[in-house]
């Protein structure tokens, strides 16, 4: 009698599943060429002005807060607009995501066309605002990413290589303002503004193009069998974005993971806002100098670093150690850093801040697919704009602790103060379950076709 009861639709779910293939295709190498176009035309205007303060203080007639608000506006922005915009994100699809940041891109680097005059910093700040929140969509979109358009061995990495976009926009941003402007009367910067603002709308106006010819959503055949998994999983399906949200934010261990991989991450947010007033104050004439070794500090931990230790987290899959590792150099690194800046070494400075970079800029990478693995089967798009959110909100208030402890105690003592915010960033990591739940997922689907072909 039951052999001739009707399968449930249990049962035929899983023999659909069990027919579709998983493939890899070529074409997520132009998906992540893409969007890492977009990242750096997106990110390059961040720390744009922040770089070179004391030129915009000056041409705009402004506090030095304000100049800093440039940057900060970015944090904010993710702050009060990640949950629309992560719903918007899971309602619709990647390319839709990706159109609509680019063109937001385009229209603030359109404005600034307009902004070089002394009386305008109003707009600037207006065009900083519709940048960011195109960013607050970039931001969001490195796991989900890489799980779309990546196989199982590769997804930590691809999101590395999306991550070095955006830091390789941060460096070309802190690179470009030093060497573009360097006028010392108002004729002569607002003709050099205006040609970067120009060239900047034009090349994305060219990768704006680009995005809406070739860029695509989602491959025709999953490239993982979690993929598969949430493709397949109607009950993951059906549950409420909201729902999504409160499940994460009940987590321990995303509060631990924000705690030490999000508050480091902070940290490395603010002294990417603050390099330039912290370099010359021990180097008067170092408005150059600070513009290198940001990029280069950029480029070792944001480009370099993230692929390296990306890479490490695909073959190995030891989150927890790598974590303890990154941040434990991070902190050795910042002290060694705060020594040199003390003692004004400026090769030593040249040395020592890069290595601080290249340790704790991967911490972003790292805490991206950290989120992922302990909140799985939940789309990524929610753990990774939480994370986004809840460490822009860290970057801000440290940022902000950074100013003040400056003005009341020094530069030493609030160097003390950030190296051991740094240690215990260490501490809380410890904290961290090593329960690899998306890892999980494809071994036992591994596992299951070895013992199929042995039958």
């Amino acid at each position: 009698m039951d052999s001739n009861k009707a399968p449930t639709q249990s049962q035929l779910s899983m023999n659909s599943i069990a027919n579709v293939e998983i493939k890899v295709t070529k074409y997520r190498w132009t998906i992540l060429f893409i969007i890492g176009l977009v990242s750096i035309m997106n990110f390059m205007q961040m720390l744009q002005f922040s770089i070179i303060a004391n030129i915009i203080t000056k041409f705009y007639n402004v506090e030095s807060y304000w100049v800093d608000m440039t940057t900060l506006i970015f944090f904010l922005s993710y702050i009060l607009f990640f949950y629309p915009v992560s719903y918007l994100i899971e309602k619709y699809n990647l390319k839709w995501t990706v159109v609509v940041a680019t063109a937001l891109t385009l229209a603030g680097s359109i404005l600034k066309i307009f902004a070089p005059k002394s009386d305008l910093f109003w707009l600037i700040l207006l065009a900083q605002f519709l940048i960011a929140i195109g960013q607050v969509q970039l931001s969001s979109l490195p796991s989900k990413l890489a799980t779309t358009w990546f196989g199982c061995e590769e997804v930590s990495t691809a999101c590395a290589i999306v991550v070095l976009g955006m830091q390789l926009g941060s460096g070309l941003g802190c690179i470009q303002s030093p060497f573009l402007i360097t006028g010392t009367d108002n004729d002569t910067i607002s003709l050099e503004l205006y040609n970067m603002f120009l060239y900047q709308a034009i090349a994305t106006g060219c990768i704006f193009v680009l995005v809406l010819i070739f860029f695509r959503s989602k491959p025709q055949l999953p490239p993982s069998q979690s993929q598969l998994d949430l493709l397949s999983n109607t009950e993951v399906e059906n549950v409420s974005f909201y729902t999504n949200m409160k499940k994460i934010v009940k987590e321990k261990n995303f509060w631990f993971i924000v705690l030490s991989l999000g508050l480091a991450n902070g940290v490395w947010n603010s002294f990417g806002v603050l390099v330039n007033t912290i370099y010359l104050n021990y180097f008067p004439d170092g408005q150059s100098d600070a513009g290198i070794i940001s990029l280069v500090t950029i480029i070792s931990g944001g480009c370099i670093g993230s692929m390296i230790f990306g890479y490490l987290l695909d073959k190995t899959h030891e989150f927890k150690k790598i974590s303890f590792a990154i941040l434990t150099l991070s902190a050795l690194f910042y002290f060694l850093m705060s020594v040199t800046l003390i003692e004004k070494s400026r090769i030593g400075s040249f040395i020592v801040i890069p290595f601080f970079g290249f340790f704790i800029a991967p911490v972003l990478i790292v805490a991206f697919e950290y989120l992922v693995e302990v909140t799985y089967p939940i789309p990524e798009a929610c753990s990774s704009s939480i994370f986004n959110a809840a460490y822009f909100l860290l970057s801000i208030i440290v940022t902000l602790l950074v100013e003040l402890l400056i003005s009341a105690i020094d530069y030493l003592w609030t160097f003390v103060c950030i190296f051991l915010t740094l240690c215990l960033c260490v501490m809380f990591i410890l904290l961290v379950d090593s329960n690899l739940k998306r890892r999980d997922a494809n071994l036992q689907h591994n596992n299951s076709n070895n013992v199929m072909s042995r039958l």
